[in-house]
């Protein structure tokens, strides 16, 4: 392998990580892939956000953004800077919600969030 060629592989390597890094600031997409769960509640889409904003899931704090019918609480590092992880709530009927959760993120290390919204969003919902 000759230096020029090394030198674009660590470029490619490079500009890749910058992207990826990007991505776990960026603002929402309401659908930037499947959710990792789904649950449905007897609680209105605007309660559920509120409370789902309220309290901090490991260690993030959540930023709720409510508009007619569906909410985002997306989740965000101390410092403000917002994550590509976050709840979707849309209203499925007066009373009640449907809570998706969706992160981009994928790195080892991020599972136990998964639960722990769950678990957020199970006791919002009055099932804990």
């Amino acid at each position: 392998m000759t230096i020029r060629t090394l030198c674009a592989v660590l470029l490619a390597s490079g500009l890749t990580a910058c992207t990826a890094t990007n991505d776990l600031t960026s603002k929402p997409n309401p659908n930037p892939n499947p959710p990792l769960w789904t649950s449905s509640y007897n609680v209105g889409y605007t309660v559920m956000a509120n409370c789902l904003a309220a309290q901090p899931i490991a260690g993030f704090t959540g930023v709720p953004r409510i508009e007619p019918d569906l909410a985002t609480v997306t989740m965000s590092l101390n410092d403000g800077t917002q994550l590509n992880v976050h709840f979707i709530v849309r209203r499925t009927a007066p009373g009640t919600s449907v809570v998706e959760w969706r992160r981009l993120l994928t790195v080892g290390g991020w599972e136990p969030i998964d639960s722990d919204a769950r678990n957020r969003a199970d006791a919002c919902g009055g099932l804990s």
